[in-house]
C-alpha cells in the first residue's frame, strides 16, 4: 500500500504586517505572516488578544505601521528604532512604545568626553581611581572641579593624578604629600590641577581649580 504524504499548513500570508483578526482566529492556533519587512507568528491568548512571536522589529518606523490585517501591536512586542543615531530599544505596553531604560538613555554621565571604566573616572586628564569621591560639587565640564566638600577634605581610597602635576596618595583620610612643591606664597595662577604646599600662614596643601587656589 502506498502512503500519500500530507502537508499541513498554518494560516499564512506572504504579506508584511498581515496580522490575524481575533474574530477569525482561534485560541492557540498559529497564524504566520512571512513578509520580509515585518514577519511574525501570531496566536490568540485566553483573553482574546493577539500575541506576536518573532524577531525584534528593526526599522525607522514601528512594526505594523501600515497594517494589512489587524491594526495595532501586541503587548510585549519589541522594536529597535533606527530613526535616530541612538537606536532606542522600545517595547509596546499596550498603550504606547516605552523606551527601555528611558530613565538613563539620555542622561550625560560626565561632560567633555569623560569615561567611566572599571571603577575609575577619567575626565579630561584628571583621574579619580578606586572609588575616589568628590561630594557637593563633583566634576564640572572640561574636568575642572567646581567645589569640594565643605570641610575641604577629599575622600578617597586610591590615587589622584591631576594634570600630571603630582602623585599624592590618599589613604584612609590621610594625605602623603611626597613630591609636592613647597612654597611660602602661592603663585597668582597655575595650570588646572596643580598642587602646592604653602608653608606660610595659612599653611596647608592647596589645589588650583576653577581659576583659584583651594585648600584641601
Amino acid at each position: 500500500m502506498t502512503s500519500t504524504p500530507y502537508i499541513i499548513l498554518t494560516n499564512r500570508s506572504s504579506q508584511a504586517s498581515d496580522r490575524p483578526n481575533p474574530s477569525a482566529a482561534q485560541q492557540g492556533r498559529l497564524a504566520l505572516s512571512f513578509g520580509a519587512s515585518d514577519p511574525g507568528v501570531y496566536f490568540q491568548d485566553t483573553a482574546g488578544s493577539i500575541r506576536k512571536v518573532g524577531p525584534n522589529h528593526y526599522s525607522t518606523t514601528a512594526p505594523n505601521s501600515s497594517p494589512l490585517g489587524l491594526a495595532g501591536n501586541s503587548v510585549g512586542e519589541t522594536w529597535v528604532d533606527s530613526s535616530t543615531t541612538k537606536y532606542y530599544m522600545k517595547v509596546w505596553t499596550g498603550a504606547a512604545w516605552q523606551t527601555i531604560g528611558s530613565a538613563y538613555a539620555d542622561v550625560a554621565v560626565l561632560a567633555s568626553g569623560a569615561v567611566i571604566a572599571s571603577g575609575c573616572i577619567l575626565a579630561s586628564g584628571c583621574i579619580l581611581a578606586s572609588g575616589a569621591v568628590l561630594a557637593s560639587g563633583a566634576i564640572a565640564a572640561s574636568g575642572s572641579y567646581s567645589a569640594i566638600l565643605a570641610s575641604g577634605a577629599v575622600l578617597a581610597s586610591g590615587a589622584i593624578a591631576a594634570s600630571g602635576s603630582y602623585s599624592a596618595v590618599l589613604s584612609s583620610g590621610c594625605i602623603e604629600a611626597s613630591g609636592v612643591p613647597v612654597t611660602t606664597g602661592l603663585p597668582v595662577s597655575s595650570p588646572e590641577g596643580t598642587v602646592m604646599y604653602q608653608a606660610a600662614a595659612p599653611s596647608g596643601l592647596y589645589i588650583y581649580v576653577g581659576g583659584q587656589w583651594v585648600q584641601i
